[in-house]
């Protein structure tokens, strides 16, 4: 849990987000929606210049109600957290994760969030807040 929590403690974007239909502000960065699979979304954001993925199940860009999601985070850096490897349905694969709970703060588009996190297997307790970007 000490890697994600100091990445989201100190971590900043490095690069910018190209355009995306949804923009979050958060305490790492700017996170995107950066596509959909097959019963669920992807959310991005970049951390020391490496994409950190949130598959968040059940989530989609149809939605016109949003509410309780879970899902998982994948980090591509050379870091080796957990004991297993986890891959997520683009092929992003890495020893590096763990498991979220999305919550949005209102049930219509656009809305603001709070996630959970943690590390591996651990119940997610590591707070992060997406702030809505638009215009």
């Amino acid at each position: 849990m000490r890697k994600l929590a100091v990445s989201i403690a100190c971590a900043a974007l490095t690069a910018a987000p190209a355009m995306a239909d949804e923009m979050w502000k958060t305490d790492i960065g700017t996170m995107i929606w950066e596509d959909d699979y097959d019963g669920g979304a992807i959310f991005m954001v970049e951390v020391g210049g490496k994409p950190v993925r949130f598959y968040i199940e059940g989530l989609t860009g149809s939605d016109e109600s949003r509410g309780n999601f879970t899902g998982y985070w994948i980090n591509t850096d050379d870091e080796q957290l957990c004991s297993s490897q986890m891959a997520g349905p683009d092929g992003t694969a890495s020893r590096t994760w763990g498991r979220v709970s999305l919550t949005f703060l209102d049930p219509a588009f656009p809305s603001d969030w709070v996630l959970l996190a943690s590390d591996c297997l651990a119940e997610p307790s590591i707070p992060l807040t997406g702030r809505t970007v638009t215009g």
